[in-house]
């Protein structure tokens, strides 16, 4: 059992994680950081405990049951597990809430993972509460969950609606809906929370494709109030910030922006050589970034990565050693990880595109050709990055500061299909 007194220590700064290799010496642990200053200023939550320092936990869901499970990073402990009733797509949200998307059994279970920091600028408070279910959100296939402007909103594609939860409300063990936004039909969509209001898709002009054709500005009371005269043909890929909504199209970057009330929208090309077979089917990047990555199209047709950044409107495509099956974003945008199909995690350089580390983390080159499997996936958690491997039911925990070193290694026991990191 890991020395857990010394793990607390090693993680109560953000962006610490330093235990060794199960079965390995530990690692030796970090100093606690000054800005940790617990009981003096907030009140817990109900039923929660203020701690030392962050205690992040991981989110594991299995692609073949539907089983969720929350781990404690410091210990490897399974603090528990939810079954529901079909394999759950999980998206992290607050960096402590995880909605498991069921689109087979048309729910989305809301989970509080239990731990959670709050930074007030010159230090910060830490949390934990054990892990519970919020809730239930019922609808037509669910699909898209986005979180901003201090909501978030699940899209039901059946019903052509999102429901929007606000994170006061999450805060108070509540999933009651604070809004329903209505689109022009049903079809596979999305609503991304911005500026007091949502920038929704609109569905396809022919009628032919499930995927949206355009998007259209709606008030938070459901009023459209601005349409938009560029197209976004086979919408897949979305992400928003404080000012700027952006989507992957076949043919280009749909971005849209608002400044003093108004807004605006263009169609940003895609690097040369990135075509509809090549391009960005989904995007990560954190809070307060400019910064978006994306594989450049799924497995099959791969070509690398891209990385937008919105601040220029430019695009740097990496080159990748093989086929690159998910990626990731260093938290403070330095850096850009990728697992790729030949086994091993990559970091490369943000801005120059170049590769700087890479370590073997699956037990074996995925093949990408058979359409049944599993994809590994990768996630960031302060300075480490975890990456599942499905066919060998573990996941790896990667120190990227350190010349993307393995740390960890922890046997999960099941095919992890999506990860999401809590606490920091």
């Amino acid at each position: 059992m890991p020395n857990t007194t010394l793990a607390r220590a090693a993680i109560a700064a953000v962006t610490a994680l330093t235990l060794g290799g199960c079965g390995s010496p530990q690692e030796e642990a970090a100093s606690p950081d000054s800005r940790s200053q617990p009981g003096s200023d907030l009140a817990a939550e109900a039923g929660s405990t203020e701690v030392e320092g962050p205690e992040p936990r991981l989110v594991v869901s299995d692609a073949d049951s539907g089983r969720v499970d929350v781990l404690d990073l410091a210990t490897a402990e399974t603090l528990h597990s939810f079954e529901f009733d079909n394999p759950a797509r999980v998206s992290t949200v607050k960096d402590r809430y995880a909605f498991a998307v069921d689109g087979a059994g048309g729910a989305v279970h809301v989970v509080d993972a239990g731990s959670w920091t709050i930074d007030h600028g010159d230090h910060t408070h830490s949390y934990t509460k054990p892990p519970v279910e919020l809730g239930v959100l019922e609808g037509g296939t669910p699909a898209h969950v986005i979180e901003g402007d201090d909501k978030v909103a699940t899209f039901f594609d059946g019903d052509g609606v999102a429901r929007v939860i606000d994170f006061a409300a999450l805060r108070k063990d509540s999933i009651d809906v604070g809004a329903v936004v209505d689109a022009d039909a049903p079809h596979h969509g999305v609503a991304l929370p911005i500026a007091d209001g949502f920038v929704v898709s609109h569905s396809a002009a022919n009628g032919t494709d499930s995927r949206p054709g355009t998007f259209e500005v709606h008030t938070a009371d459901g009023e459209v109030e601005h349409g938009f005269d560029t197209a976004c043909p086979n919408m897949h890929g979305t992400a928003v910030s404080d000012t700027d909504a952006l989507a992957a199209c076949d043919d280009g970057l749909f971005l849209a922006t608002t400044a003093a009330g108004a807004w605006t929208s263009q169609k940003v090309p895609y690097p040369a050589g990135i075509g509809a077979a090549t391009r960005p089917m989904s995007f990560r990047g954190h809070d307060g970034l400019p910064i978006q990555v994306a594989a450049a199209g799924p497995a099959a047709t791969n070509d690398g990565v891209l990385v937008f950044d919105a601040r220029t409107r430019g695009w740097t495509h990496v080159r990748t050693a093989d086929r690159a099956l998910d990626v990731a974003l260093s938290g403070d945008g330095r850096s850009v990880f990728a697992v790729l199909a030949d086994g091993t995690f990559r970091v490369y350089d943000t801005a120059s595109g170049a590769e700087t580390a890479s370590s073997h983390v699956l037990a074996a080159p995925y093949d990408w050709s058979d359409e049944s499997a599993t994809p590994p996936a990768v996630v960031v958690g302060g300075t480490r990055a975890y990456v599942s491997d499905p066919a060998s039911k573990t996941v790896t925990e990667i120190d990227f500061r350190d010349d993307a070193r393995v740390a960890r290694t922890f046997d999960v026991g099941v095919a992890a299909s999506t990860l999401g990191v809590v606490g920091l």
